[in-house]
């Protein structure tokens, strides 16, 4: 019953572009949409792409707790009775209006998935079809897979996974299909982390999670850096949102083991809490804990980093994974080692301070909006008809 109603509301959009098509008149600036899982970045990288004079929009069909900071939110629309279905399909139709530009995560865009984890092949082709710009960005879930990921070494992101084929696209076949199938139609593809070992052929200097320190006059990512001379215990900040895949119960273990032996941390944790809580919950720490199980940070790390905070974090292979590792301060932790340089932090201090001020000077260098629209804009130019029309990997990491 699902694919049926698919093939007449896909039917009818077809028809319905095919008509709108005479219409539609190019304007001075390219019209991109950046659509997907209503994560933080994807409201973010909409932005930092206008400061390249492109029209740039994000766009969500649903929303998290985290934030609803988009330009186009229609998660309202979605809920409503039997119009609900046919949502995607009329901002499908008016999006191919539209925009010339998509910026997509690998897993789903604005049609829903005929196939778990795997993005519409019917709106693929469409876009395709019509000359649209495509691009794909991976974010985590969306590529990784059971077998590859074990075969990066303990520990993984399946390492304490609690539920397979819930969060990531899990299995490897489908992972494959779903991948050549983008590979095939996309303008380009884009990873960074431990994601570009799911995605051969990539270009993998991007860089996207892009913090804007400059909101609210600098205010929200104003760096409160840890004190050297404090004497209270120390603080650690952890905001989990999967506390299997980002080994909270070594954290929490490390923590004991270490009141065990006189050391004093506090271990303070929001879940499920809107942004504004978890920086309120940051500022007030002296360290932040990310994870110590997936191999790559998160996006929690460069907003800890922003506002001056050291970071704690497994890092499976920093000199690849890192734009400039050799100026990245966060600590590369284990569950093996966790407690160990919990304890090196809470004994050194003004080591605390010297990391928090790295970690701000990192993210102004390398990590805000304006850094990234520039080298998005260096990237998209390669795709323009001068730059040969697909964009080439720029660094090719085997599987």
């Amino acid at each position: 019953m699902k694919r049926l109603a698919h093939r007449v509301l896909f039917a009818l959009v077809r028809i319905s572009i095919a008509l709108l098509r005479p219409l539609a008149a190019p304007g001075p600036r390219v019209r991109s949409l950046w659509v997907g899982d209503p994560v933080l970045v994807l409201a973010t990288n909409a932005r930092a792409e206008r400061l390249n004079d492109v029209a740039a929009d994000s766009l969500v069909f649903t929303t998290y707790f985290v934030t609803d900071a988009f330009d186009y939110d229609l998660s309202r629309w979605t809920r409503l009775p039997v119009l609900g279905k046919s949502v995607r399909y009329l901002a499908l139709v008016w999006a191919a209006h539209r925009y010339q530009r998509f910026h997509f995560f690998y897993n789903r865009g604005l049609l829903p998935q005929l196939e778990r984890g795997c993005f519409n092949p019917d709106e693929l082709d469409l876009l395709f079809r019509l000359g649209k710009e495509i691009y794909f960005w991976a974010y985590g879930g969306d590529v990784r897979s059971q077998e590859r990921t074990r075969s990066l070494g303990h520990w993984n992101c399946c390492s304490e996974c609690p539920s397979p084929g819930s969060i990531c696209v899990c299995e490897d076949d489908r992972a494959d299909r779903n991948y050549q199938r983008v590979f095939s139609r996309a303008t380009a593809v884009f990873s960074m982390g431990d994601m570009i070992h799911y995605t051969p052929g990539s270009q993998n200097e991007l860089y996207y999670w892009p913090v804007p320190i400059d909101t609210a006059a600098g205010e929200r990512y104003r760096p409160v850096f840890p004190d050297a001379d404090a004497e209270a215990p120390l603080r650690i900040a952890h905001a989990p949102n999967q506390r299997r895949f980002k080994g909270t119960r070594f954290l929490e273990a490390a923590v004991e083991s270490l009141a065990e032996r006189g050391v004093e941390v506090v271990l303070e944790m929001v879940e499920g809490r809107p942004n504004d809580e978890v920086l309120e919950l940051f500022r007030r720490a002296d360290v932040v804990f990310d994870q110590c199980l997936i191999g790559f940070h998160g996006y929690t790390a460069h907003e800890a980093m922003a506002l001056g905070k050291p970071v704690l974090c497994f890092l499976r292979h920093p000199e690849l994974y890192l734009l400039a590792p050799t100026e990245c301060p966060i600590v590369n932790v284990t569950p093996q080692t966790l407690a160990g340089e919990i304890a090196a932090l809470a004994a050194d201090r003004p080591r605390l301070r010297r990391l928090g001020e790295a970690g701000r000077r990192y993210i102004e260098r390398y990590h805000t909006p304006k850094q990234f629209a520039r080298r998005l804009g260096a990237a998209l130019e390669q795709c323009s008809p001068a730059g040969g029309g697909r964009m080439k990997p720029l660094r090719v990491i085997p599987r």
